[in-house]
């Protein structure tokens, strides 16, 4: 579900395991999935520091991190767009919600905020949002037309949609290939739901990093 399922072999997780507990239930640990998501052998491969600087972040905006786990990217996001944006982490876990809120409190970042939601609704205002942002999140989602139709009503003119997911063949890290989905395979579902693929990163090993925006 949008708790992040990332390198679970590093940290000795089998794929079987990770699958058997991977479900919205399977994350109510949020101290030890921590482990997981802040590992350094994550850092290695997903180049936070690179992806958030190819997203070109600007202070005042307002990012919201959908399946955002423990905050991996929110606060990154907060520290790029304060004084004034905000970064919001969205999960439908209440541990990782807990866990996010008492991370910004401990970072001192004002602008790092996090919010419950329901699995198939981000309850985003329209024309609310300068960036939503998915990572490792969007192959476990149900109905990702409408989602992604939900989103575009909530982006401001001019906003985007970021998605980082794991490419859809055998990798040292994440999901096996059956449980993934390919990068065109998610570009037709965006096409479809009214959005145009506008940039493509190729810097990171195991996952392709799409832009796309609302069609004009």
């Amino acid at each position: 579900m949008f708790a992040m399922i990332l390198a679970l072999v590093t940290s000795g997780i089998t794929d079987a395991q990770e699958h058997a507990e991977g479900s919205h239930h399977g994350f109510s640990d949020a101290n030890r999935w921590a482990k997981v998501f802040e590992s350094p052998e994550r850092t290695k491969w997903q180049k936070p520091d690179e992806v958030v600087s190819a997203l070109r972040l600007q202070p005042g905006q307002k990012v919201i991190d959908i399946g955002a786990g423990t905050g991996y990217f929110t606060r990154r996001f907060a520290k790029m767009v304060a004084p004034s944006g905000e970064a919001l982490g969205l999960d439908i876990e209440r541990a990782m919600i807990d866990y996010m809120k008492a991370d910004a409190e401990k970072l001192g970042l004002k602008n790092y905020h996090a919010r419950l939601v329901k699995p198939d609704d981000p309850e985003l205002a329209p024309h609310s949002v300068d960036v939503v942002f998915f990572c490792d999140t969007i192959h476990h989602m149900d109905d990702r037309a409408a989602y992604f139709r939900k989103l575009a009503s909530a982006l401001k003119p001019g906003g985007r949609v970021i998605v980082i997911d794991f490419k859809k063949e055998p990798l040292p890290v994440g999901p096996p290939p059956e449980d993934k989905l390919s990068r065109d395979q998610i570009v037709a579902e965006f096409s479809s739901a009214g959005y145009r693929l506008a940039r493509d990163h190729d810097f990171l090993p195991y996952q392709y990093f799409l832009e796309l925006e609302p069609e004009k």
